[in-house]
C-alpha cells in the first residue's frame, strides 16, 4: 500500500508540473508531443498517441510518443468521425475512458497498430493481461462538451490492464489536455483578432491616404501579407479610365510570383462574384470543384495553378465599393500551413473594401483634377482666344477707321488707296470672323456629322483649280495628281473641303517665286491618303510642336510676313478627327513642308 501511495504521489507531481509546462504552451505540436510523451512515461505505456478533431469532423493522429514503429505508421492517420462513434457506442466506459477489449471493434473499423515485437509478461490466462489488440482512449473536451479530440494508449509496462489508480491519471491527463488545448486555442485566437485587427487598420490607414491606385496596391501588399499570414500574395487592381492595371505580387521566399496570364481572367471574374455576393472563397488543392463560386471549366486551370505554386489552399478576397469590384486580394498557403479561419476570410474582406474605397477615392479624385485642369485650360483658352480675337480685330479695324478718318478729312486724296486698304482690312476680318465660327461649328461634340459619301479626289481637283490662278499670279507650279479608284470616305463634304483648301492655300502662300506645290489623293488598303508637298520656307522643330493651336503663327519672321489668322490647321485637325483620320507633317526650316491626310473608306 505505501508502495503504491508513493506511486500515487510521484505521478500526480510529475502530471502536475507537466501541465504546469503544458497551461504555458501556445504552439499546439509541442502541447501535443509534451502532452503524449507525459503520458506514457507517468502512466506507464510504450506508446501513447494524440488525435485532434479537423475541420472536416474527422480525428487525425498529430503526436506519438513512446516507439518509432507506432509514430512512422500511426502519425497524420485520419479516423471517420462515424467510426469512431460506432467505437465509443461499444466501449466499456471506464469513468471518461472509453475500453474495447480485442475482437470486439465493430465492422469497418480502421486497423489499429499492433507492434510487431511486443509481447505481454503476464500469463495467458490472466483475465487482466493486455491484448495488443485492445483499445484504450481518454476522450478530452473544450468548455462547452464539444470533442477536441482523443488521447490513446497502448501496451502497457505492467503488461496488464491499467488499474483504477493509473486510469485516474489518465483521466486526468484527458482532462488537463482538453483545457490545456481550449486554453491554447483561446489565446491563439485572440493573437489571432489583435494580428488581424492591427492589419486592418493598417490597409484602413493605407486607404485613406492621398495615393494613386497602383500605389495603394503596393504599399498595401506588405502588411496583408503579414497580417493574413501568407505564403504567396497577388494583389491586383483593375485597370480605370486613368490608370493601368496594377498588380502587386510577394511569396515567403521573398521572390516575386507574377500571376499566369490565362488566370488573370478568372481571377477576375470570381472577384466580381465574390463581391457580388459577399462571400470570400477558399479553395483547397482538390477540391476546386466544389467551390460554387467556381465555374466548371475555370476549375483545372486553378488545380494547375496551385500544384505548380506548390500551395495547398488559396483564399480569394474582392477589393470593391458600391456595387463595382476594383481588382482582388489572393493569398495562398501551403499544404503544410494552417487551414483559413472565418476570422481571417472576414479580415480579408474588410480590407478588400477599405482597398476599393481608396481606389474609388483615388479614381474620383483623378477624374476631378482632370476635370479642373480641363477647366483652367478652358478658361486660359477662352482668355487667350478674348486677346487674339481682340488684337487681331484691333489692327485691321484701326486701318479701316484710320483711312475712313483720311478720307473724311482729305475727300480729294488718293481715295482708291484708301479704298483698298479698307477694302483688305474688311476681309481679313471676315476671314477671322468665318474662321471663328467654323472652328466653333466643328469642336461642338453635340453637332452630328453628315453621313454622305464623298468624293475626296474630286473635291481636291476643284479646290486645287480653285488655286490654281492665285498661284500663277505668284509664279508658283501647282499640279495635282489622282490615283484611278480611289474609294470614297463618309462624311461632311463641305468640311472636308475646308481641310482641304486650308492645306493647299498654306502651300501656296508659304512657297517663294519659283517654287511648286504637289497636290496627290491615292488609295492605300482602308484609307484614302491626300498629300500635299512644297518646298516653300518650311517650319521649324519649335514651331511644329503648336501647328495645331487655336490662333498660332510661326516665329519664322519669313513667315510673319505673311497675312492670316492662325486658325486654319486647327480647324482641319478638328474636322479630320471627328471623320475618324488623321494629318501627319513632316518639314524642315527652308526647306519644305509635307502635310498627309489619311482618312477612313466606307
Amino acid at each position: 500500500m505505501r508502495e503504491v501511495e508513493t506511486w500515487e504521489v510521484l505521478a500526480l507531481r510529475r502530471l502536475t508540473e507537466l501541465m504546469n509546462r503544458v497551461s504555458a504552451q501556445d504552439d499546439l505540436s509541442v502541447l501535443f508531443d509534451m502532452v503524449v510523451e507525459g503520458a506514457a512515461d507517468v502512466v506507464g505505456f510504450e506508446v501513447a498517441a494524440i488525435s485532434v478533431v479537423i475541420p472536416s469532423g474527422d480525428v487525425q493522429v498529430v503526436a506519438v510518443a513512446g516507439d518509432d514503429e507506432a509514430r512512422t505508421e500511426l502519425l497524420g492517420r485520419v479516423t471517420a468521425r462515424e467510426v469512431l462513434e460506432a467505437e465509443f457506442a461499444v466501449a466499456e466506459r471506464w469513468g471518461s475512458l472509453r475500453f474495447v477489449p480485442a475482437g470486439q471493434l465493430p465492422d469497418g473499423s480502421a486497423d489499429g497498430w499492433v507492434s510487431s515485437h511486443w509481447s505481454a509478461p503476464a500469463a495467458e490466462d490472466d483475465p487482466e493481461a493486455w491484448n495488443p489488440q485492445d483499445t484504450l482512449v481518454a476522450p478530452f473536451f473544450d468548455a462547452v462538451g464539444e470533442l477536441l479530440g482523443i488521447l490513446s494508449v497502448d501496451l502497457p509496462l505492467s503488461g496488464r490492464r491499467p488499474d483504477p489508480t493509473q486510469r485516474a491519471v489518465l483521466e486526468l491527463f484527458a482532462n488537463q489536455t482538453g483545457i490545456a488545448v481550449s486554453a491554447a486555442r483561446q489565446r491563439h485566437t485572440l493573437s489571432e483578432r489583435v494580428r488581424l485587427a492591427e492589419a486592418v487598420q493598417t490597409v484602413a490607414r493605407i486607404a485613406q491616404e492621398d495615393l494613386d491606385p497602383a500605389r495603394v496596391v503596393d504599399v498595401a501588399a506588405v502588411p496583408i501579407s503579414v497580417g493574413l499570414s501568407t505564403a504567396g500574395l497577388w494583389l491586383r487592381a483593375f485597370a480605370g479610365e486613368e490608370d493601368d492595371e496594377r498588380e502587386s505580387v510577394s511569396a515567403r521566399s521573398g521572390a516575386p510570383v507574377p500571376t499566369p496570364d490565362s488566370l488573370v481572367a478568372i481571377a477576375r471574374r470570381l472577384a466580381v462574384r465574390s463581391w457580388r455576393t459577399a462571400v470570400v472563397p477558399v479553395l483547397r488543392a482538390g477540391q476546386v470543384r466544389s467551390e460554387s463560386l467556381v465555374e466548371p471549366e475555370d476549375a483545372s486551370p486553378i488545380e494547375s495553378f496551385l500544384a505548380a505554386a506548390g500551395a495547398g489552399s488559396l483564399l480569394l478576397a474582392p477589393m470593391g465599393s458600391g456595387s463595382t469590384c476594383f481588382g482582388y486580394i489572393a493569398c495562398t498557403r501551403g499544404p503544410a500551413d494552417p487551414e483559413w479561419t472565418h476570422a481571417e476570410a472576414h479580415a480579408a474582406l474588410e480590407m478588400g473594401r477599405d482597398l476599393g474605397r481608396a481606389i474609388r477615392n483615388a479614381r474620383l479624385y483623378a477624374v476631378e483634377r482632370r476635370v479642373a485642369d480641363e477647366l483652367r485650360e478652358a478658361d486660359r483658352s477662352r482668355t487667350q482666344l478674348f486677346s487674339t480675337v481682340s488684337h487681331e480685330l484691333k489692327n485691321p479695324l484701326a486701318s479701316v477707321v484710320g483711312h475712313v478718318e483720311l478720307l473724311r478729312q482729305e475727300p480729294d486724296g488718293d481715295r482708291d488707296w484708301s479704298l483698298g486698304v479698307i477694302e483688305r482690312n474688311t476681309q481679313r476680318m471676315l476671314d477671322l470672323v468665318d474662321d471663328l465660327l467654323t472652328l466653333s461649328r466643328v469642336s461642338d461634340p453635340d453637332r452630328s456629322l453628315p453621313e454622305t459619301d464623298v468624293d475626296l479626289g474630286e473635291v481636291s481637283r476643284e479646290v486645287v483649280d480653285t488655286f490654281r490662278p492665285r498661284a500663277d499670279n505668284r509664279r508658283v507650279t501647282l499640279t495635282f495628281e489622282l490615283e484611278d479608284g480611289v474609294p470614297p470616305v463618309r462624311g461632311s463634304a463641305g468640311d472636308l473641303e475646308r481641310v482641304v483648301q486650308n492645306l493647299v492655300s498654306n502651300a501656296v502662300k508659304f512657297t517663294p517665286a519659283g517654287g511648286s506645290v504637289a497636290v496627290s489623293v491615292s488609295g492605300q488598303r482602308d484609307r484614302v491618303v491626300l498629300e500635299c508637298v512644297d518646298d516653300g520656307v518650311g517650319i521649324s522643330e519649335e514651331d511644329q510642336a503648336g501647328l495645331f493651336t487655336e490662333f498660332f503663327r510661326g516665329t519664322n519672321p519669313a513667315s510673319l510676313q505673311i497675312p492670316g489668322t492662325g486658325l486654319g490647321l486647327s480647324i482641319a485637325r478638328r474636322v479630320v478627327m471627328r471623320h475618324g483620320g488623321r494629318i501627319d507633317l513632316d518639314s524642315e526650316l527652308g526647306r519644305g513642308t509635307s502635310v498627309r491626310l489619311l482618312l477612313p473608306v466606307t
